[in-house]
């Protein structure tokens, strides 16, 4: 019976590892396979002219914001997915661009840059002043007025699922609400260049996950970025089993179990920043008196060690001559 234990003990410890090494590395496989180009994600977009139509063609506004849009596609790209644009001292036009996060920022100004000439097309809203738009992986609006870091709530597009929760609903709101919380405290504190977290919570059921993500066009204040998020939270239909809510100045998606965004890691890199000409040179400076410094101190400690030796040679000397 001994024999037996003892002799089992090593399939047992086999066994196990192959537990504790093999099924982590089967659910990071299966968290991996997500296809954010799946047609499942796309809907028409949606246009709002926000001001009176007028005729306005051939103007010096109309030529203002055909030049911004025609400008777009050579803008330098950056891995943010955020852009501001402006054209004009007189009849100034402003445009924000916001993509989301799964987005590269080569597709990103591409989709920006589609969005824009659709939105200033016959087809959209032609000879308005002040327009918006939200595709499927991005957003364009353009006014006659100061847009930049201005909250904007209106218009609201809701894209949400027709299946409502199963069993406690009220317990279903209540975890998507908190892993939205936790999420908008965390994009709001994003910085000036990003406003966007992402992740998932434990649902009311066994083997239930939420997925989550959330985004404010990085312009806005931290406490705005709070504030338009909250106002998505409180109007947007609940207990459904995914939505996704934008307005112009932020956005937000919930889906059970379906992630729909990236690993950290899969995401491309942010560039690193060009130093600017007087840091570049701040720094040849710094760096050559820090050489400069090294070798002053190397010379003093080779100095210091060969008056070191030399006492000793003469100490030697001096005491082999002694004994001689």
């Amino acid at each position: 019976m001994v024999m037996t234990c003892s002799s089992s003990r090593p399939q047992h410890l086999l066994f196990f590892s192959f537990l504790f090494f093999f099924i982590p590395f089967l659910s990071l496989a299966q968290l991996i396979t997500v296809n954010i180009d799946s047609s499942i994600w796309n809907f028409p977009s949606n246009t709002a002219c926000l001001s009176k139509q007028s005729n306005f063609s051939g103007s010096l506004f109309s030529n203002n914001l055909n030049r911004l849009v025609s400008s777009i596609p050579s803008r330098h790209s950056n891995t943010y997915n955020f852009y501001h644009f402006s054209v004009g001292d007189q009849e100034r036009v402003e445009a924000t661009g916001l993509c989301n996060r799964v987005l590269t920022r080569v597709d990103c100004l591409n989709c920006i840059s589609q969005a824009a000439v659709n939105l200033t097309t016959t087809t959209y809203c032609p000879a308005h002043r002040e327009a918006y738009v939200r595709a499927t992986k991005c957003m364009f609006r353009y006014s006659d007025k100061p847009i930049l870091g201005k909250l904007e709530t209106s218009p609201v597009l809701e894209a949400a699922k027709p299946n409502d929760a199963a069993g406690d609903k009220d317990e279903f709101i209540r975890l998507q609400s908190e892993l939205l919380n936790r999420l908008r405290q965390e994009a709001a504190a994003g910085g000036v260049k990003r406003k966007y977290a992402q992740g998932n919570g434990t649902g009311p059921q066994p083997n239930t996950t939420f997925f989550a993500s959330v985004q404010c066009t990085p312009d806005l204040s931290e406490r705005d970025c709070n504030k338009c998020l909250n106002y998505g939270f409180g109007n947007a239909t609940k207990g459904r089993l995914g939505l996704r809510w934008f307005c112009p100045s932020c956005s937000f998606q919930i889906e059970t179990n379906l992630r729909f965004f990236l690993i950290e890691s899969e995401y491309e890199s942010d560039l690193p920043r060009k130093p600017r000409p007087e840091q570049s040179k701040r720094r040849r400076v710094l760096a050559l008196a820090t050489l400069v410094f090294i070798k002053i101190c190397y010379r003093k400690q080779s100095s210091a060690w060969m008056s070191k030796n030399e006492r000793r040679l003469l100490i030697h000397d001096w005491t082999e001559g002694v004994v001689c």
